[in-house]
């Protein structure tokens, strides 16, 4: 027999046993994303968190925290810091710049429209009637993609979460079963991408027939604990006070501007986030997760913490609760996990998205930190400046920024001879007269590499789309946000929106506090030392320090 020959038969034989490259992989990877949770919050609620044993009952974040690794210095190393860039970063190891998921949206200059991340009109929804979604926009692989080519397509690969682009960007190309809510219909769904007969898995249709979200609807959300539990906590000014005399109450019932009921309220209130872990376990049963020959690969988002994050702030007795409930159900996951594989078989990852900052109003009015809300009409700012300069037109395209982007109209600069750089220029000099703008930086600064010698420039060109990004960049500066509202939100540079945990439970990571300045790019390579496979195709990440 030739060596190479053996060598390929040896292969086959140990996939077969279950063992890829490495010795001993997990059998089950999980990685859970808890949406908008900064990282402050892990130590900050630990108080109140379940405690790291208690009997044979493992804890939740104490359990990770003090039994597993943390990395307590763990960042985004992008912008924006939202939902789609931070997803598709932490199961592919690569940054925007590379993975081609530059925001939630972006203008695509050949239709004249914006592109939301995972739109896809190839495709058909199956189990609901929101728009169809897919993977395409995503230009590298998932772990869970490796996984499958090192397996012969074996392992499973399953993605959950409320948020379609947030279960879409981390389960990947080549994944089984990946699910979102459908808010219209109350039920899971997916797309033909990924159920290509049309047909939702069995076990997600008869979780759809049983009508959770229906009949929770007019239930309020309510403290778990009692009111002193909550007394370093301060309700968002712009909220009004429950008439029920409670901290806070609030309804499952959600409409649209129409007046059609739906069911956006139920995903954020605690029964959403209770529905999650239920659906997980689900999940677990249904797709024998861990219990095959070769490792499997669960991803996880939890969209309602970001649901009550943006209304109420990161300082709210809204987000405490629902981190503290979150807590108590990733505890049960935990002892779940312990119970059908043993947990010292499964590396489990928690980390986020991305942070948020704190509501501007309560910072600048009551903590004179200078934070503002930056409402300018940024397209009709620099319309009117570039008018002025060269000319009346529609110099700004679509809707004016697009997360950090701004596109310009460059046929309408040929038409008048102007250069494009000189346009960018002027572009960027236009926006950074709008109070609240840190700075905005030029296509050709960005390309040449041009930028200020800051550390925080490292993440505008991680987050620079050679094609489809904008001609200028506009960046918040620190404490203001570019929304309006009453609520808060996230997408900057800056500390708060980048700084999130990152807590592994695996063999092979040393358990311990690690006070490395790491980034949730890092997070794939790791698992792909765990599992024995190779780097997905976009990986710019290295492997967490601890590894054994």
């Amino acid at each position: 027999m030739r060596p190479t020959t053996a060598l390929a038969a040896l292969a086959s034989i140990s996939v077969a046993h279950g063992q890829l490259i490495g010795n001993h992989p997990p059998k089950l990877v999980v990685l859970i994303s808890i949406d908008q949770f900064r990282a402050d919050y892990v130590e900050r609620y630990s108080p109140y968190f379940l405690p790291t044993k208690s009997g044979k009952t493992l804890g939740g974040f104490k359990y990770l925290t003090e039994t597993g690794s943390w990395y307590l210095d763990a960042h985004h190393n992008h912008i924006p810091t939202a939902t789609g860039p931070g997803h598709a970063t932490l199961m592919t190891g690569s940054e925007p710049a590379y993975d081609g998921i530059i925001g939630n949206d972006w203008f695509n200059r050949e239709t004249g429209k914006g592109v939301y991340c995972v739109d896809d009109a190839s495709v058909e929804t199956v189990g609901g009637t929101s728009k169809p979604m897919s993977p395409r926009n995503l230009r590298v692989t998932t772990i869970g993609d490796e996984l499958k080519l090192a397996t012969g397509g074996r392992s499973k690969v399953v993605g959950i979460s409320f948020k379609d682009r947030a279960a879409i960007l981390m389960a990947g190309h080549a994944a089984d079963t990946v699910i979102w809510f459908d808010s219209g219909t109350g039920n899971w769904v997916t797309s033909s991408f990924y159920a290509p007969s049309k047909q939702l898995p069995e076990w997600v249709a008869a979780l759809n027939s049983e009508k959770v979200p229906q009949k929770k609807f007019g239930s309020l959300w309510e403290p778990l604990l009692a009111p002193e539990a909550y007394s370093l906590t301060r309700r968002n000014p712009n909220e009004k006070p429950a008439e029920n005399g409670k901290l806070f109450s609030h309804s499952t019932e959600s409409a649209t501007k129409s007046g059609k009921q739906n069911y956006d309220g139920f995903t954020r209130t605690s029964f959403g986030q209770e529905y999650v872990f239920d659906t997980i376990e689900r999940a677990l049963d249904s797709e024998k997760l861990g219990a095959h020959d070769v490792p499997d690969v669960l991803v996880v988002n939890l969209a309602t913490n970001d649901y009550v994050g943006h209304p109420y702030g990161p300082d709210s007795p809204e987000v405490m609760d629902i981190t503290v409930r979150t807590d108590r159900l990733l505890s049960g996951l935990i002892n779940s996990l312990d119970r059908r594989i043993g947990i010292d078989n499964v590396a489990l990852v928690v980390t986020a998205d991305h942070g948020v900052l704190p509501v501007v109003e309560e910072s600048a009015d009551r903590f004179r930190t200078g934070s503002i809300r930056v409402t300018a009409n940024f397209k009709q700012v620099i319309d009117e400046s570039l008018t002025k300069t060269f000319g009346p037109g529609e110099w700004v395209l679509g809707d004016g920024l697009y997360e950090q982007n701004l596109y310009l109209n460059r046929r309408l600069a040929q038409e008048k001879g102007l250069s494009i750089p000189a346009l960018e220029t002027a572009a960027a000099q236009a926006a950074s007269t709008i109070p609240g703008v840190f700075a905005a930086y030029t296509r050709s600064q960005i390309l040449k590499g041009e930028l200020p010698a800051l550390d925080v420039m490292t993440l505008v060109s991680n987050g620079f789309g050679t094609d489809r990004g904008g001609d200028v960049m506009v960046f918040e500066a620190p404490g203001a946000y570019f929304g309006g509202g009453g609520g808060t939100g996230h997408g900057s540079l800056w500390a708060y929106d980048t700084h999130v945990p990152i807590l592994v439970h695996a063999k092979g990571v040393k358990p311990g506090r690690y006070f490395d300045t790491v980034h949730t790019s890092d997070i794939a390579s790791t698992l792909a030392h765990l599992l024995g496979i190779e780097y997905p195709t976009g990986n710019v990440g290295r492997p967490l320090p601890g590894m054994k």
